[in-house]
Formats: C-alpha cells, sequence, structure tokens
C-alpha cells in the first residue's frame, strides 16, 4: 500500500511540474522578456515550489549560511536524485546549468534552458566543450551564479560517487569561485529507481567558498579533492 501510494504521489508531483511549465512559466517568461528583467525570471521556482513542496509533505532545511545572494561563484553539488534540481532552485538561489546537450534539443524546455542561461556540455568530448570556460566567465560576469553535479549521474543510495575530472579542468581554466554544497535525503525523497514521492525531510549544507585566488594555487586533481571533502563531510 505504502509502494503505491508513493507511487500516485510520484505522479502527482510531475503531474503538477508539467502543469506550472505549461500554466505559471510562460507569462512569467514573457513578463521578462518584455521588461528585460532575465534574471528575474527564475524566481518564481520559490513561490511555486512553496506551494509544491508543502504539499507533498516535503521539507528543505537550510544547515548553515549560504553565501550573499547574487554572488558570482560556481557551485558544485552531490547528485542523488531528480529532486535535487528543484531543492536547488527553492532553497539556495537561481542559477545557470551545465547542462547535457540533447536537452537543448527538447523544444521549449530548450527556450527555457536557454533563458536561465544555462550551458550545454558534450560528455566525453573536451573539444565540443573547449569554449566552457570563456562562456562561464561570461555567465558569471552577468552575475549568473553557474552549478553543476560534477559526479555526472545520480547515487543509488546517497553516497557520494567518484568526480568527474573534466569540470575541474574547466573551472580551473576559467578560475572562478567554487560553491560546495551537500544535499541530504533527496534520495529517499524520491529514489533514483522509479518516480515514486515519500512526504519527509531534505536538508543543504552550503559550505565555505573556495575563492579564485586560492584555486590558482591548486591543481585541479587538488581541486577535486578540495570539493570532494567538503560535500562527503555531512554524509559520512
Amino acid at each position: 500500500m505504502a509502494k503505491i501510494r508513493a507511487n500516485i504521489l510520484g505522479i502527482l508531483f510531475f503531474l503538477s511540474i508539467a502543469i506550472g511549465l505549461v500554466t505559471v512559466v510562460p507569462p512569467w517568461l514573457l513578463y521578462c522578456a518584455v521588461f528585460k528583467k532575465q534574471q528575474k525570471f527564475m524566481l518564481v521556482c520559490k513561490p511555486f515550489f512553496d506551494v509544491v513542496f508543502f504539499l507533498f509533505g516535503i521539507k528543505v532545511k537550510i544547515i548553515g549560511e549560504l553565501p550573499e545572494h547574487g554572488k558570482a561563484c560556481f557551485m558544485l553539488c552531490n547528485h542523488q536524485s531528480f529532486m535535487d534540481v528543484p531543492v536547488i532552485m527553492y532553497k539556495i538561489f537561481p542559477c545557470a546549468f551545465l547542462a547535457k546537450k540533447s536537452l537543448f534539443q527538447i523544444p521549449y524546455f530548450r527556450l527555457l534552458l536557454a533563458y536561465t542561461g544555462s550551458l550545454p556540455v558534450v560528455r566525453g568530448n573536451p573539444q565540443a566543450n573547449a569554449d566552457l570556460p570563456e562562456k562561464i566567465q561570461s555567465r558569471l560576469s552577468e552575475n549568473f551564479p553557474v552549478m553543476a553535479f560534477p559526479e555526472g549521474t545520480r547515487s543509488t543510495d546517497g553516497k557520494l560517487l567518484p568526480f568527474k575530472n573534466g569540470i575541474f579542468h574547466i573551472i580551473k581554466e576559467a578560475c572562478v569561485p567554487v560553491f560546495p554544497v551537500t544535499l541530504v535525503g533527496t534520495h529517499k525523497i524520491m529514489p533514483k529507481s522509479g518516480f515514486a514521492i515519500y512526504p519527509g525531510e531534505i536538508k543543504v549544507f552550503p559550505h565555505k567558498i573556495i575563492t579564485a585566488k586560492e584555486i590558482e594555487d591548486l591543481t585541479s586533481e587538488q581541486l577535486k579533492q578540495a570539493v570532494a571533502l567538503r560535500i562527503a563531510e555531512p554524509i559520512s
């Protein structure tokens, strides 16, 4: 019975997201486009997920202090669930995402990604991503925080997976501040397998920003290890 209830909640959750994408987002997108308020576009996520998370019994708690809103930084976060992105948009701050290039080929969704300042990434092809450092610097100069999941895929049990090397080479070349974040509990709310939703609490642990000056003195491997240690601490 509990599994059936969780699956029903999952269906309703994704249905609520779909309804929001076709009812709430278009007029807000039009407003932001007409009045040139691109950076305010993702602010609609907070009131929207305020309602959705309340209805589905999901609580999100910040453990620690977030950096100043709008501070230019590259956010790196562990990846446990499809719930991670809504939590970030709801409880941290609006940001551009590094997303698989295939997502930019989906009609309408492509428009939303482009308008949020998100950037396409081709996995396993460094040549195709050669201009990413320059694009990341450009986003940050426009006051768009950028984020990515260095594990590259979702963890099934909440434990931290090995980080991919590519993103740290890109960050090192771009020489931008890094903001590590740990999410705890999203894999219990929405497990990787299936689409069930289980009400509960998610904890967000923001860590101290690693400055661009500090990154200058680190190799990409040292940077990867430093970020991994910070993100892993609340999980272990």
